[in-house]
């Protein structure tokens, strides 16, 4: 039993993701779960397969306040309460500039992007807030090396500022909810999932030449797997954090000292 365990006696702690059906997310619940979490995931997508007693499905798109509160309720009334809200829920806008698309265009995929990427975030903070501060829980949030970086990475300007705007997120809320809530975030980059734009397109669609691409670019040359990112989020959750809220992990290969 983790530390996060011990912590409730009245059994093992509860989590909510969003984006768990696949990529990081999805490696997130697994970790979770096998270290002793329950897990309510909110995602469009709903898998197939037999039902699991520590892991909770809701269907939903995070665009929708109601899908985030049935979510909470779903955490509470099967699992008794909530430690740990995960944002993780996100699209890309495949790399599209300013001068790509039709004004029209490119009003509708930036919408759809920052909606996803930052409003979706804003309204899981708000679902969960109330029933974190009753647990002395946290908040981590998947940013990305977009949060940083603006040329090199793939991601285009829509994407960029989302990613840009979650930050601006994770550091209002960390200190908005002190401090009963701490509110973190891990930035992974050149991880190759199964990201879709806001079309619906792979993001890493020829896996391998993206993956030798981020090899050469990155200082370590490492190329890290969604299951080597996840626990992460549980040590930014976990007692050994306890000091820290409004920080950024960034298992991006190095790029931020290129």
């Amino acid at each position: 039993m983790t530390d996060m365990a011990r912590r409730h006696a009245g059994g093992r702690p509860v989590a909510m993701v969003t984006g768990g059906a696949s990529g990081i997310g999805r490696a997130v619940v697994e970790d979770l779960a096998a270290h002793g979490y329950r897990v309510v995931v909110l995602d469009l997508a709903v898998p197939q397969g037999p039902a699991r007693d520590h892991v909770r499905w809701v269907s939903g798109d995070v665009r929708d306040p109601g899908a985030h509160d049935e979510a909470v309720r779903t955490a509470l009334s099967v699992f008794g309460g909530l430690d740990l809200f995960i944002g993780n829920a996100g699209i890309h806008d495949g790399g599209i500039g300013v001068r790509e698309l039709s004004g029209a265009a490119l009003a509708e995929m930036a919408r759809h992007v920052l909606d996803v990427d930052v409003v979706g975030y804003l309204l899981g903070a708000r679902a969960t807030a109330g029933a974190l501060a009753e647990r002395a829980g946290s908040m981590v949030f998947t940013l990305s090396d977009a949060s940083y970086l603006v040329r090199g990475n793939g991601a285009g300007i829509a994407y960029t500022a989302a990613k840009h705007a979650a930050l601006g997120v994770v550091r209002h809320l960390a200190a908005d909810l002190a401090p009963a809530v701490r509110v973190n975030a891990v930035a992974p980059g050149g991880i190759v999932t199964a990201l879709r734009t806001a079309r619906g397109a792979p993001v890493f669609a020829a896996a391998q030449e993206v993956a030798a691409v981020v090899r050469e670019f990155n200082p370590l040359g490492v190329v890290l797997r969604a299951e080597e990112v996840a626990p992460l989020y549980r040590f930014l959750a976990s007692p050994a954090a306890a000091g820290i809220t409004g920080e950024v992990l960034r298992p991006d290969g190095g790029l931020s000292v290129r």
